[in-house]
Order: C-alpha cells, then structure tokens, then sequence
C-alpha cells in the first residue's frame, strides 16, 4: 500500500453563509468538507503554477 504524504490540518475563517452553504453541499453530495475543498485548491494552485511556469524565462 502507498504511503500517504504528510496532512497539516488548516483552519479557514469563512462568512457564516459561506461556511454553511459549504457544509450543505458537503452533507447533500456525501462528501466530507476536506474532499469538496481539495479539488479546489488543488485546480487553483495547478492553475497557478500553470501561470508561473509560462512567466519564467526559457534557457538563452
């Protein structure tokens, strides 16, 4: 079996609407919080370094 990488647990300061919609939706698609949350940071940083890779200057 594969080892798992390390985990740091996180804590958000979200609006109280946000926070609750958040947990709704997790609720109604049985998922956790941490499985609707991750895609998105993990979209939003491959997004990122996407950007950060077409600025860094090529060999020459």
């Amino acid at each position: 079996m594969p080892e798992l990488p390390p985990r740091r647990r996180v804590v958000l300061h979200l609006p109280v609407d946000l926070a609750d919609w958040l947990q709704g939706f997790a609720e109604i698609s049985h998922r956790s919080v941490d499985d609707v949350v991750r895609p998105l940071v993990e979209a939003e940083k491959a997004r990122v370094d996407a950007n950060r890779h077409r600025r860094e200057p090529g060999p020459g």
